[in-house]
């Protein structure tokens, strides 16, 4: 019987074992055997699409790589965003990612994670650099879209569109106080600056509305008849300012080149007026940031800063371009 009992005893050691080999058989590598790590993530809001895809990645690639996560919403507001982090660090998470809903006072938010030794990521929009100097605040690492470079892909499509003698005469829907939008703008201008055939001639506020740009770009292109390319640097300009065109009767003669989101992209994929843009990737952006914060976490040297590209969009491409960046 001492045997039999030594048997079975065994027997349930070896079935145990297999049965726990099995339950971790499709585990991320690196969390058999170890607690998972909580990633805490704090976005400025639902309404906008770009974030409910950013949201969805966060969960997706946060239970990919065996974390697990938990997002707050900051609904546009800088004191709430405080307020979020802060029960973060009560919560003690193992790190904290933040798209800031301002960049200054986002300094603050960042800083009171070093406090707390509490690993700070930003996604997105980022804490204001400036502060972050004057304040002694640093971050394990940035994730962003490379506005600039959005730009230069958009002006390299319109030097294709018109050809290598083209010319063009450009007006500008943008938000002269981004930061963002100014970049945009400045790598737009830097992809078309070999030509010379290529004049721009107004620069007007959009104020990322489109009841705004709509208005701007009706009276810029009264006053200025000779525009023939209109460069908006958001959604709501671009679309504000294709209902201008249309409205106006000049989708003959005026086109439209701009940052999209999915509403901008039915409109390049139409390509009557609006012919080609750029669009984000909330979707890679998260998943970068998730991956990044678990080799950080595991001990490994991450880059302090990741530019993505965005994507080019043309009517040929329009149709895919959306589901991957969204």
């Amino acid at each position: 019987m001492p045997l039999r009992t030594t048997l079975t005893a065994g027997a349930v050691v070896v079935a145990l074992s297999l049965t726990l080999a099995g339950c971790n058989r499709d585990a991320p590598e690196g969390t058999v055997g170890a607690a998972k790590k909580t990633l805490g993530v704090t976005l400025p809001n639902l309404t906008n699409p770009y974030y409910v895809a950013m949201k969805k990645s966060f969960e997706d690639n946060a239970a990919a790589q065996g974390m697990n996560v938990k997002i707050s919403i900051a609904d546009n507001d800088d004191a709430k965003q405080l307020s979020q982090v802060q029960n973060f660090i009560e919560q003690k998470v193992d790190a904290v990612a933040v798209n800031c809903v301002s960049s200054g006072p986002c300094v603050s938010i960042i800083s009171q994670l070093n406090q707390a030794k509490i690993p700070a990521f930003a996604i997105n929009i980022l804490p204001d650099t400036d502060g972050m100097k004057q304040q002694n605040v640093t971050l394990v690492q940035g994730v962003q879209t490379d506005q600039r470079e959005g730009g230069k892909l958009i002006g390299q499509q319109l030097l294709k569109d018109i050809g290598e003698n083209g010319s063009a005469t450009v007006g500008i829907v943008g938000e002269p106080t981004s930061i963002a939008a100014n970049a945009r703008d400045d790598g737009f201008k830097e992809a078309v600056a070999s030509n010379k055939n290529i004049k721009f001639v107004a620069l007007v506020n959009g104020k990322v509305e489109e009841t705004t740009s709509l208005k701007v770009t009706t009276e810029m292109l009264q006053g200025r008849p000779e525009i023939n390319v209109v460069y908006s640097d958001t959604e709501p300009a671009a679309l504000g300012s294709l209902a201008a065109i249309q409205q106006l009767g000049v989708s003959d003669k005026v086109k439209l080149y701009a940052f999209v989101d999915k509403e901008g992209v039915k409109a390049v994929q139409d390509n009557s007026v609006m012919k080609a843009g750029a669009i984000q990737e909330p979707v890679k952006l998260a998943q970068l940031l998730v991956e990044n914060a678990k080799k950080s976490l595991n001990g490994e040297q991450v880059p302090a800063m990741i530019n993505n590209p965005p994507l080019l969009v043309t009517k040929e491409n329009a149709a895919s371009v959306i589901g991957s960046a969204y």
